[in-house]
């Protein structure tokens, strides 16, 4: 074997760990939860908010999120909406951030890099889907830690309740994008077309989408006007561990051909 053969067995050994994964699709008609019949990974919605400060759409630094009198709206196909504090009525019945920050939590059975977002419905401040200046600016968010942080107790699991911004981000969660949007579309999140992001394939098991805010430390340009939208579908790609990190049979066959490529290097050269 030479060494450029060697070196073309590896990459493609390497190709085809790294290539390791499923493209799914998590569609929220009517329901919090969706599981993707080629992976079964499932995935679960809840309702959050945080007060926004001053600024308008901006985290206050002693804002905290709060569940209480919040819930999701079921609107068909057009996705998932937030009914934070009670409100009622369009736009307010979508994920918007006039007010509060409206913000969806979506926890998945497996480790899933979330590629894109699809809205089923966007809306400016009076309700009308079909203005012109309709806007549905959006933060992506994710946990990056393998494990969430252990509940008060064995009774009480983690939550998010009750935490300002800078409390979940020393917990381990993160901004990965905020999207420009307006229309009825499916937007990329997570380093694809034209909405980039500095690092990109990201994954975790507990995703956010929120209405935008500049509280997460993503981009200011976007605070001109409140946002407002449903939230239709996700799709992203399903890893497993060995698409992280080979397998230590793996990389044991590699180890094995390297040995075998020197060996017969230094038989070459003992005949020569």
């Amino acid at each position: 074997m030479t060494k450029n053969k060697f070196l073309q067995l590896l990459g493609g050994a390497a190709v085809a760990v790294a290539a390791t994964g499923a493209m799914a699709d998590w569609t929220f008609n009517n329901t919090n939860t969706s599981t993707e019949a080629s992976t079964g990974v499932k995935a679960t919605a809840s309702a959050y908010y945080i007060a926004n400060g001053s600024g308008g759409a901006f985290v206050s630094t002693t804002g905290k999120v709060v569940s209480a009198d919040t819930s999701l709206t079921y609107n068909n196909s057009s996705g998932l909406g937030v009914s934070s504090a009670k409100e009622t009525g369009s736009p307010n019945h979508a994920v918007d951030n006039q007010t509060r920050t409206d913000m969806i939590l979506f926890s998945f059975t497996g480790l899933v890099e979330l590629d894109y977002v699809s809205l089923g419905w966007t809306s400016n401040s009076s309700g009308s889907s079909t203005a012109s200046n309709r806007d549905a600016d959006f933060s992506v968010l994710r946990y990056t830690k393998t494990q969430l942080p252990a509940g008060k107790d064995a009774q009480t699991p983690y939550t998010i309740v009750g935490k300002t911004w800078d409390t979940l981000m020393a917990e381990g969660w993160a901004l990965v994008n905020d999207v420009d949007g307006k229309n009825v579309a499916t937007y990329a999140v997570n380093g694809q077309g034209s909405n980039t992001t500095k690092d990109s394939g990201l994954v975790s098991s507990w995703w956010i989408v929120s209405a935008f805010n500049t509280g997460f430390g993503g981009k200011s340009g976007l605070s001109n006007g409140n946002d407002y939208f449903k939230l239709a579908s996700l799709k992203g790609t399903v890893h497993t561990p060995s698409s992280e990190v080979p397998e230590p049979s793996s990389l044991a066959l590699l180890g094995l051909a390297a040995l075998g490529l020197a060996a017969s290097r230094r038989r070459a050269k003992s005949r020569n």
